[in-house]
């Protein structure tokens, strides 16, 4: 009986151990990383399209020069 006891104390001590978050969140972690990358491609992309229209611009007031 001893030997039982023993064993439930140990159980006992750290039930944390067994413990799992919630879903929401789990989910929200993620859907914050998604975000922020999202955020930078985005903004990386729009940094693209202004160098883009601006090269066009370029070009084109060239063409009407000559």
């Amino acid at each position: 009986m001893s030997d039982e006891k023993k064993d439930e104390k140990k159980e006992e001590l750290h039930p944390e151990t067994n413990f799992l978050p919630p879903l929401n969140m789990v989910l929200t972690f993620f859907d914050k990383t998604f975000r922020k990358r999202d955020q930078k491609k985005k903004a990386a992309e729009e940094i693209d399209e202004e160098k883009n229209v601006e090269k066009l611009i370029e070009k084109l007031s060239e063409k009407e020069e000559e």
